[in-house]
């Protein structure tokens, strides 16, 4: 199960890293897309109210014009008996031509006698460029039992007002509702979906007074360029939020999201802690010093091994700051050790990338103190999973400033990695803790590399540490190695700080006794 959350940590926050832009970037398209329909939308909409206002302002010009005509004809029509009749014919004529070109003029009485009469002449150029080349039959009624239908152009009635971008007709209502319209409404639904964003923007107003309404088309394209003069605004304003959202909101996100905003957020509310695993003198069984192991209380997957989390530390800027939390709780921790057994040694590690940083000196300083070897019960342990220049003039200073300090140099892992002897002797380590790889029971048909090792390291002066000791069987063959100290299961697992210092005590008393 351990391994399990080790696996979906290590790949969780990388998936998510990777992600997260592109769930942004696609959801920034989508809202946009979204965002420009309505947008287009609204722009229809606001199209649609201007030209209705146009609409009803043609209208209410075209219903005066009709009252006017309407009183001129009654006035022309007063004492006259037969209307048909060529004198009374004229002087209706002579009325109405003074405000609208006819087109034709039917009367009828209520006696059935009925007559036309149509100009000989084309209307005048003010009204033949009109967008309607088509007529409006306007019924009146002149009294005395005669009606008039008047033939006009409808366009005639106010082609002096009408907007020049929009295609005008005065006419009948020419939307007429049938209770058939909301089905051919349902089957046309994609159909009128697409004409509502693209199709001719059409609006109508109907007079209540004539039997005639006004209809104003604006082509679709005449829409789209209208809001095409917009849409530099609009995308302004999309990457504008865009770019506020991502080094915003997002941000904070990605933050919490990727390993790097996580440690951080780790280091900012203590949710590392120190586990320390004992170092054992085998001949006694005593407990003699202990190592520093760093932990991660995770929110998500619990308790988190190193294995999960150092290495991209140590490869990130982050390394620092976590070597120094480290140090000052190493430091803090090592006092309450010592009142137990006054000569307990305490091991911290140190990646490669590090050691030969100068600022691990200040470190060292503002976790231990700088009084004269203050960290004489501290033992810097090198990690070795990198390679490192082990002559670099940087690390030769580091390594003497801390030895200054009275801290004391060991080798971690040694036999893999990048540790051997050649490292050994140039920076002169006090210890050498020997890789667990060499005890695996499993590994022993191999040749003896243990026994091998031993009578080097002896002549070289180190004192040798032996990692993993989890059997008997592995205890037995390190004794008979000549190795003096281990680590291991069989000993105790790391624990944590009120654990170690009740152990301690233990064997304090043990040893009084």
């Amino acid at each position: 199960m351990s391994n399990l959350r080790l696996r979906l940590f290590r790949l969780w926050p990388r998936h998510l890293e990777m992600l997260v832009p592109l769930v942004f970037v696609a959801t920034l398209l989508l809202v946009s897309v979204v965002y420009l329909l309505l947008d287009f939308q609204r722009m229809r909409m606001e199209l649609s109210d201007r030209y209705q206002a146009h609409a009803s302002g043609l209208l209410r010009w075209t219903e005066a014009n009709l009252d006017t005509i309407a009183t001129e004809l009654r006035k022309s029509a007063e004492g006259a008996r037969d209307l048909c009749s060529g004198e009374a014919m004229a002087s209706l004529r002579q009325g109405i031509n003074t405000l609208v070109p006819l087109t034709a003029l039917e009367l009828r009485s209520s006696d059935g006698e009925a007559c036309t009469w149509r100009p000989a002449k084309a209307p005048p150029p003010t009204c033949a460029g009109a967008a309607d080349a088509g007529t409006v039959r306007v019924p009146m009624s002149l009294g005395e039992g005669w009606h008039a239908i008047l033939d006009v152009r409808g366009a005639c009635l106010f082609s002096a007002l009408a907007p020049s971008d929009m295609a005008f007709t005065v006419g009948r209502s020419m939307r007429p509702r049938t209770k058939a319209e909301p089905a051919a409404r349902q089957a046309g639904t994609a159909k009128q979906v697409w004409s509502s964003f693209l199709g001719t923007l059409e609006v109508e107003a109907v007079s209540g007074r004539w039997p005639v309404a006004v209809r104003v088309e604006i082509g679709g394209a005449s829409v789209v360029h209208n809001w095409i003069k917009e849409l530099p605004l609009q995308l302004s304003l999309i990457g504008g939020l865009s770019l506020a959202l991502w080094f915003g909101p997002m941000s904070v996100v990605r933050s919490r999201l990727s390993v790097e905003g996580q440690v951080r957020r780790a280091l900012r509310r203590n949710d590392f802690f120190l586990a320390y695993l004992p170092t054992v003198e085998l001949s006694s069984r005593n407990w003699v010093g202990a190592e520093a192991l760093l932990r991660w209380r995770h929110a998500r997957y619990g308790v988190l091994m190193p294995g999960a989390f150092i290495p991209w530390i140590e490869a990130s800027p982050l390394i620092h700051d976590t070597t120094r939390w480290v140090m000052i709780r190493a430091a803090r921790d090592l006092p309450e050790m010592s009142r137990c057994i006054p000569d307990f040694s305490l091991s911290v590690n140190v990646p490669p990338n590090q050691i030969a940083d100068p600022r691990l000196i200040d470190l060292a300083d503002e976790a231990f103190g700088t009084q004269p070897y203050a960290m004489c019960q501290v033992v810097i342990e090198m990690t070795e999973r990198q390679m490192l220049d082990h002559n670099a003039p940087a690390l030769r200073h580091v390594l003497a400033e801390l030895r200054r300090r009275g801290a004391q140099i060991a080798i971690d892992d040694f036999g893999s990695g990048f540790s051997n002897l050649t490292a050994l002797g140039m920076i002169d380590a006090d210890h050498v803790k020997i890789d667990r790889s060499f005890l695996q029971e499993e590994a022993w048909t191999q040749p003896n590399m243990l026994e091998a090792m031993m009578p080097l390291l002896r002549d070289i002066g180190v004192l040798v540490i032996a990692e993993g000791i989890e059997t008997e069987r592995q205890l037995d063959r390190v004794r008979r190695c000549g190795i003096r100290f281990a680590q291991g299961f069989l000993f105790a697992r790391p624990m944590e700080l009120d654990a170690l210092l009740a152990r301690l005590a233990n064997e304090a008393e043990r040893l009084r006794a």
